[in-house]
């Protein structure tokens, strides 16, 4: 107990080089991290203040490697020559980095097993993750006669192997006010940029899934990480521009060595689709079909028009018929707990392998609901859709930050002002 007390009045002393741009809201079940400013500003910000766990994951992780791996682990360390990031891009990533680096400094950061701290290269590597290793996840987009108000209603899990439980536990809602562009949040493990699962201030949401296509066996040339392709489309779209800007920034990437879904939601505007899925793997971009009223992507398998899901894994295709059957009854107009209740059908929950995270969001009414994996009463990880619901409305999520002034000296974690937010 002495200990733990003493750590924590150290962590609140602890003043930061540069100015700390940002702040944490806790809920009871989730931590809404807000950070402003140009990109570097923004990383500082999220480096100093959730970095400690970053660095704690990579260590749990580097902690259960066995001496044999470590050959393997430096020659992964060399797949950073393919990430290309723009110079808005590395100024974030470098100043996570130096945020976490100034408030725990690097001795804190030894890694075990191996005769270095945690570095930018592990950094960047953790931020290219989706161009060596695929994504699994389900989720689904109704509207117009589908729901029960007729307005937008879109829902995912996130499902991923669990590589570190304190990554998984110590998730975040990560709130980017920057000086130009588009607000965006990302509900998130801690020091990733990019975007698996976002929405921006104008209510347009960005899903990232395990694709059914091609994929290379190796990378060929340099690629901007897809996860910061998606941020890119959240810091431009507007409900109107959504799918354009989306199917121009896609298309900018070119073929990708994995296979992914890319759904990308907003707000209803005139009778068009608020949903499409384009598809990116070795053979480039191609846009799926869209459902009446409905469109369901599950890992492997996306919709054929308004035709039952086809056979295309055994997982994928469980998943993708039990979300199918809940778009279609005509009994059961969707509202967020029928949402809540086709997610939970399709949630994996296994040791390693769970649902990370879940969210759904109404783009119109301007609510966002999330739940993130946590550890139950026997102390074990959970999946997220058995763990207690957050929901947060957009315009509160959005609104202007406070001054810097008011964190110029940030404190530790388990000091921040906490949210009032409505909890259930």
């Amino acid at each position: 107990m002495i200990k733990h007390l003493l750590a924590i009045l150290l962590a609140a002393t602890t003043v930061s080089a540069d100015p700390v741009q940002g702040r944490i809201d806790q809920t009871t079940d989730l931590r809404i991290v807000h950070v402003w400013g140009t990109p570097a500003e923004m990383g500082y910000a999220h480096g100093w203040l959730v970095g400690d766990d970053f660095v704690l994951g990579m260590k749990e992780l580097f902690a259960e490697l066995p001496p044999a791996m470590h050959g393997l682990v430096n020659m992964v360390r060399t797949w950073t020559i393919w990430i290309a990031l723009s110079d808005a891009h590395h100024a974030e990533l470098d100043g996570i980095y130096r945020g976490m680096r100034d408030r725990l400094g690097e001795d804190a950061m030894q890694l075990p097993g191996v005769d270095r701290p945690l570095d930018q290269t592990d950094l960047l590597l953790w931020n290219g993750y989706d161009m060596f290793r695929s994504v699994g996840c389900s989720g689904f987009t109704a509207w117009g006669d589908r729901t029960s108000d007729g307005k937008t209603i879109t829902a995912r899990t996130l499902d991923l192997a669990v590589f570190s439980p304190h990554w998984v536990r110590t998730q975040v809602l990560l709130v980017r006010h920057p000086n130009t562009g588009v607000a965006t949040a990302s509900v998130t493990p801690v020091c990733l940029l990019g975007t698996m699962t976002g929405i921006n201030a104008n209510g347009v949401c960005a899903f990232l899934h395990d694709g059914d296509g091609d994929e290379m066996s190796a990378v060929t040339e340099s690629e901007r990480p897809l996860m910061l392709a998606m941020l890119d489309i959240l810091q431009q779209a507007t409900g109107s521009t959504a799918q354009q800007v989306a199917a121009r920034e896609l298309a900018a990437q070119g073929p990708f060595p994995y296979s992914y879904f890319i759904r990308i939601v907003g707000p209803q505007v005139g009778d068009a689709p608020p949903a499409s899925t384009y598809r990116l793997d070795a053979n480039g971009l191609a846009t799926a079909t869209a459902g009446d009223q409905f469109s369901i992507v599950t890992n492997h398998s996306t919709e054929q028009g308004d035709e039952a899901p086809r056979m295309r894994a055994g997982g994928s295709y469980r998943r993708y018929a039990r979300l199918h059957n809940a778009c279609i009854d005509p009994k059961t107009p969707i509202d967020t707990d029928v949402a809540w209740a086709a997610l939970r059908a399709v949630a994996p929950d296994y040791q390693s392998f769970m649902a990370l995270h879940a969210v759904v969001v109404r783009p119109e009414a301007g609510e966002l609901q999330v739940c993130i994996a946590g550890v139950n009463e026997d102390g074990r990880l959970e999946t997220a859709t058995k763990r207690p619901i957050t929901t947060v409305s957009l315009a509160q999520l959005f609104a202007h930050p406070k001054s810097a002034e008011t964190v110029a000296e940030a404190t530790s974690p388990l000091a921040t002002p906490v949210a009032r937010l409505d909890h259930r």
